[in-house]
């Protein structure tokens, strides 16, 4: 997921010629972006604090290394977490639990993180995810005659039964070889249960993987307020800046306090296979 904070400026030029030019930008005041993620899976619990950057700034996001984040259920547990505990170099601003724990299923989380003396909060409930069935993989013919990556043309195939009796959400992710990949820079996959259907029936996921890749996928369950997030971020990510398009904004949160980003509370169901000629 990316840093987002967005700067939006509406500029109408009519003029009979064409000339460059130049804007003049005063750099917004940075905001704290949060992303946090709490699973029913150990390991994979986190919080990343950042700064939103400027307008032309470039290369990584500043990062918060002295802030103070804790998680807490609605059963009244606390986890404390602490700033980068294997000193990673890649890591700062990555906050990870003192004490590994997982989180269950129907429990409401609530994250606190105090920095730069201001707290922000948010909540997020775990909901249920059905298990996978099967994942199978095939040759897509059309990719086949014209791959993107060289013997990079298999598909792979979800096979889900989906419950009816609740409104259900979900975040796909693939994975090649062990590496989350992505058709795109900007894609984003989501759904809910109206575009899926009772069943997940042989859906083909949007990547492609050669012999002997590992391929796996990976299934969120997501809040609707988590939902609305991606969707938010989706459009966002693929507006395409033109004069009638949409005017980009921050996708909502529910991080308070003027922070941007989302603290998200998923169950997840993952599965694998290697491809095989």
């Amino acid at each position: 997921m990316k840093n987002i904070f967005i700067s939006i400026i509406t500029l109408f030029v009519l003029t009979s010629c064409e000339k460059t030019v130049e804007l003049d930008l005063e750099d917004s005041t940075p905001k704290i972006v949060i992303e946090g993620l709490v699973t029913d899976r150990e390991g994979y619990q986190y919080v990343k604090v950042s700064r939103s950057a400027g307008f032309y700034a470039t290369g990584k996001t500043p990062r918060v290394s002295d802030a103070t984040v804790m998680i807490v259920d609605d059963q009244g547990n606390t986890f404390s977490f602490v700033h980068n505990p294997n000193s990673h170099a890649d890591s700062v601003g990555y906050y990870l639990p003192g004490t590994p724990f997982t989180g269950a299923i129907g429990r409401t989380y609530t994250l606190t993180v105090v920095a730069d003396g201001q707290t922000y909060e948010g909540s997020d409930t775990m909901f249920r995810l059905t298990p996978i069935d099967k994942l199978e993989y095939r040759i897509n013919e059309e990719e086949q005659e014209d791959p993107e990556d060289d013997g990079r043309f298999y598909e792979l195939l979800l096979f889900v039964k989906e419950p009816q009796d609740t409104k259900d959400y979900y975040l796909f992710k693939s994975f090649r070889n062990g590496a989350i990949e992505y058709q795109n820079d900007t894609d984003v996959y989501y759904a809910d249960d109206e575009l899926i259907g009772e069943n997940i029936d042989g859906i083909s996921l949007p990547l492609f993987y050669a012999a002997d890749d590992v391929a796996k996928i990976e299934v969120q369950s997501l809040s609707r307020q988590a939902f609305v997030f991606y969707r938010d971020l989706s459009k966002l990510l693929n507006n395409d800046g033109g004069m009638f398009g949409t005017p980009p904004a921050n996708p909502r949160t529910n991080l308070s306090n003027g922070a941007v980003g989302f603290f998200q509370a998923s169950a997840i169901q993952s599965a694998e296979l290697v491809i095989a000629e």
